[in-house]
């Protein structure tokens, strides 16, 4: 299978108060040293495979002008069936739409997170609702029909009635597809250092349940945890993370997967900058995934699909041998309604969502790799 191409485009105008990605807040004139650098790294890595999908992400990659976003592509082998692009409201104009519909840019992930102004404005965001409405109708003009919209749910002194308006909207917009996040206190945002109080866990399964009726009413599939699709327009990038396939990452802070290593790029732009101009790969760190690391992420991202995963395969792959009295915590968790196990493939219930990180410890708590065997 093609690998998955993911860029890095760390600048945005403002920091929200509650993000932890890698980010910039620097002026115009700095985006196009970056990008040369960036363009320059691709070169240095020898990485010429067709990829499958690209996904331009970050910060906010709709900041820079349509002929740096050529640049990138330009450097890397034609054939992608899916490119998509992150792009916050208020940041997006005739040219750069343009520009993206010449460029094949097929994908864009449109960062609403509410469609209140007081929700945006508490979060830090620069944008209003009217922004998202108006990019949202300016993109299906230029014909881009696979938009997804991001939503965070849970925002401090957020209200239910609201948040029940922002699905309602989801349903007159129609996009193909749907991001619903649950605010977490991130240790690198502004809120970690003080701020409003953010809710506490069990105050989300509200909003949360909402979105699963909601959507699931208005025709989307709920095909993993955060992510809701019409059919056929399920991301094909993501798909790869969750499945295991290799990605190759570019730009600062960018994370790469192959051959069962997991290496990243320097979080520094600085040194991102230094170690390009010396013609070095920016290497931040590598790691090889151990049989414990391998079998966490297939369990971690085997549940946060709808669809599961298949526990013998896993086993195989990893050369484990699933203790006897594991399957009577399987057991247990079927008759609490949280998981459901055909005796091949385990996945979680709809109850079972809202606790899938107290779960994936559950069954992988103590260690699976155990010299006992049990067969399928």
């Amino acid at each position: 299978m093609k690998p998955g191409v993911y860029i890095h485009i760390p600048f945005c105008e403002q920091r929200c108060y509650y993000c932890a990605f890698t980010v910039a807040v620097s002026k115009p004139d700095t985006y196009a040293a970056y990008i040369r650098r960036l363009v320059r790294e691709i070169e240095l890595s020898g990485f010429k495979e067709s990829p499958g999908t690209i996904f331009f992400g970050g910060g906010t990659p709709s900041i820079v002008e349509s002929p740096a976003i050529a640049a990138v592509l330009g450097a890397l082998a034609p054939g992608a069936s899916e490119i998509s692009l992150e792009a916050n409201p208020g940041t997006l104009d005739d040219a750069k739409l343009s520009g993206y519909r010449d460029l094949n840019v097929n994908r864009i992930s449109l960062g609403a997170q509410s469609f209140h102004d007081e929700d945006l404005e508490l979060a830090g965001r620069l944008h209003k609702a009217a922004d998202v409405f108006k990019d949202f109708e300016a993109l299906r003009r230029y014909g881009f029909s696979n938009i997804n919209i991001d939503l965070i749910a849970g925002l401090p002194r957020q209200r239910i009635e609201l948040w029940r308006e922002n699905l309602e909207i989801i349903g007159r917009l129609q996009p193909e597809h749907v991001s619903i996040y649950m605010l977490e206190l991130e240790e690198r945002s502004i809120w970690s250092k003080g701020g409003p109080d953010i809710m506490p866990d069990d105050a989300f399964a509200p909003f949360y349940e909402e979105a699963c009726e909601r959507l699931d009413a208005q025709g989307y599939i709920h095909y993993e945890i955060s992510n809701w699709a019409r059919p056929g327009f399920e991301c094909r990038h993501n798909l790869k993370y969750w499945t295991g396939v290799p990605y190759r990452g570019f730009g600062v802070a960018a994370h790469s997967f192959s051959a069962g290593k997991r290496f990243w790029n320097t979080a520094s732009l600085t040194e991102y900058a230094s170690q390009i101009d010396k013609a070095v790969l920016p290497t931040g760190g590598s790691e090889e995934l151990t049989p414990q690391m391998r079998l966490e992420e297939a369990f971690l991202l085997g549940l946060r699909r709808m669809a599961g995963f298949d526990i013998w395969t896993v086993a195989e792959a990893i050369g484990i041998r699933y203790p006897s009295d594991w399957f009577e915590r399987i057991t247990a968790l079927q008759d609490g309604g949280l998981v459901s196990f055909d005796g091949r493939i385990l996945k979680l219930t709809s109850a079972g969502w809202l606790v899938a990180n107290g779960i994936i410890e559950e069954l992988l708590c103590p260690t699976l790799l155990s010299t006992f065997e049990a067969t399928p």
